[in-house]
């Protein structure tokens, strides 16, 4: 019961889907983007979603057909390096579009940020294997603080369930054996820390 309550968090809190509740929070967040015309905030949930949502899920049936991973878990370290190189670009190419279209620099930094979250985990997993579940965890969690602190917006909520959910997606990982506790900390802490700290420090 164990094992299939943690599979479940660990699909609800994958990390392909982190970016995209990020973005719902940032537009109710009580921070200026809030005030965006219905169309444009549409416009940027359509590219984002697609860009780091749609298309590398619909990638997966092709990574498994050409045999660049094994199954869905991506057991090993090197299973991970393609699809992250697919992310990192479409990371990247979101970034390009909210710039082309001149959409908030809030929101092109939150994206850059993944980018280069994304090309460290590409980096780090041609060696080792990271956790990307709580490295985008520990993203949230630092793009929350890094706003609470430079605007002074009260995100307490946001902040207290994120961080539980970090807390329950670490557990559900360590349940599955899909990752042993130093793989844990070290993705939540570089997530955290490079995300919430370009927020702080480059916007």
């Amino acid at each position: 019961m164990e094992k299939r309550i943690a599979q479940v968090v660990s699909i609800i809190f994958h990390p392909i889907f982190i970016t995209f509740y990020g973005l719902i929070i940032l537009f109710n967040s009580g921070l200026y983007i809030s005030l965006l015309s219905p169309e444009l905030k549409k416009w940027i949930y359509i590219i984002v979603g697609i860009n780091t949502v749609v298309i590398p899920l619909s990638l997966t049936p092709v990574y498994l057909n050409r045999k660049i991973i094994e199954s869905i878990k991506m057991d090993s370290a090197q299973e991970r390096v393609i699809p992250l190189v697919v992310s990192t670009f479409l990371f990247y190419f979101t970034y390009f579009l909210l710039t082309k279209y001149k959409a908030p620099d809030i929101l092109r930094i939150y994206i850059l940020a993944g980018a280069i979250s994304l090309f460290v985990a590409l980096v780090i997993s041609w060696k080792w294997k990271i956790s990307l579940h709580m490295l985008a965890q520990g993203a949230l969690t630092g793009v929350l603080m890094a706003l609470a602190l430079r605007f002074g917006l009260n995100l307490s909520l946001y902040l207290i369930v994120t961080v539980l959910i970090s807390g329950f997606t670490g557990y559900a990982r360590l349940k599955l054996n899909a990752h042993n506790p130093l793989q844990i900390y070290i993705g939540y802490s570089l997530g955290f820390l490079m995300t919430g700290g370009m927020l702080l420090f480059l916007f």
